[in-house]
Order: C-alpha cells, then structure tokens, then sequence
C-alpha cells in the first residue's frame, strides 16, 4: 500500500510502489537551479562554473536519493520553510536519471570546451542547457524524451519503464 501523505485515497493508487511516486516540485527545483547555474556561469564567464554543475550531476547520476545536491536544497530548505510545496506524481525517476546523465556529458563537454580556448561552442553548449533546461522545468523534458525514445526500442532494464500518462514522450506526468 502506498505510504505517500499525498497520495490520493483511492484503490487506484495504493497499489503504485512508493518508488513510483516523484515529487514534481523536487525534480522542477533541480531544473530551475541547473539553468540559474549555467546563466551565472556566463554571466561571470566563469567555465569553473560550468564544471561544478557537471559535478552536481554527477552526484546526482552516482546516487540521486543520497547526494543529488539539488534534492538537499528542496528537502533541507525549501520544503521545511513552505517555500515549496510538494507535488506527488506517478512516474519514472530512470528517465529523470538519464536526462541527468546527458546533462553531466554536455555540462563537461561544454566546461572543458571553454576552458581550452573553444569557448563559442562550450557556450552554445551552455545555452543548449539553459534552453532544454527552461522547457524542462515548464513540463517537457528533453532528456526524458530521448530515455523513452530508446525504451520504444524495446531494450530492458533501465530502459524497460514505459512512460506515465502522457501522450508525448517527456512530458510531466499528470497529476493523479
């Protein structure tokens, strides 16, 4: 049966895995301070910047219940001070994973671009995630498209969790 406070008492969702449920508020924070990152990074033109968000998904990637540093921030302070709210929602938290795990590829791509004297395609690189960033904390997520683009492909394991109630692939789950 489903533990979560937020759960909706309906026998529809108490046979959900707890693992299944996501708080869209945790995941939007982590969205909303990825993009404050990298605009600070060129704001400063600081690649070190850059390199230290590559460094926060890969916390993230290696253990997102334990060291994702945005996950702290939500749960430590903004949650506990009713700044944020959560907003549980069914989903899979693989393909939020992955979209982290290309973030980390193209945050150390674009740090190591700037840092070695290419600085016009790190940036663009930049900018790509402050694009795909900003559309991900609106409710389409990019990387979460591509996770459920390869799970179509009928590979298993990680990929084998097919995407919740939505239409088109990397769009937010809806609201039970």
């Amino acid at each position: 049966m489903n533990t979560n406070e937020n759960a909706i008492n309906d026998d529809r969702f108490n046979t959900v895995p707890d693992d299944r449920w996501l708080d869209a508020s945790e995941i939007r924070t982590g969205q909303f301070l990825v993009v404050a990152m990298v605009v600070a990074a060129y704001v400063f033109d600081r690649w070190e910047l850059v390199a230290f968000q590559c460094g926060i998904f890969v916390l993230g990637v290696i253990s997102p219940k334990t060291l994702d540093v945005y996950s702290w921030i939500y749960k430590g302070i903004l949650k506990p001070l009713g700044i944020l709210k959560p907003d549980m929602r069914i989903d899979n938290i693989e393909a939020y994973r992955f979209a982290n795990m290309i973030g980390m590829v193209v945050s150390g791509t674009a740090a190591y671009l700037i840092y070695s004297n290419h600085a016009t395609i790190g940036w663009g690189l930049a900018w790509m995630m402050i694009g795909l960033g900003s559309l991900a904390f609106l409710g389409w997520c990019a990387g979460c498209f591509m996770y459920y683009m390869i799970q179509k492909t009928g590979i298993k394991g990680f990929f084998g969790h097919i995407q919740v109630g939505s239409v088109f692939p990397g769009v937010r789950a809806p609201r039970p």
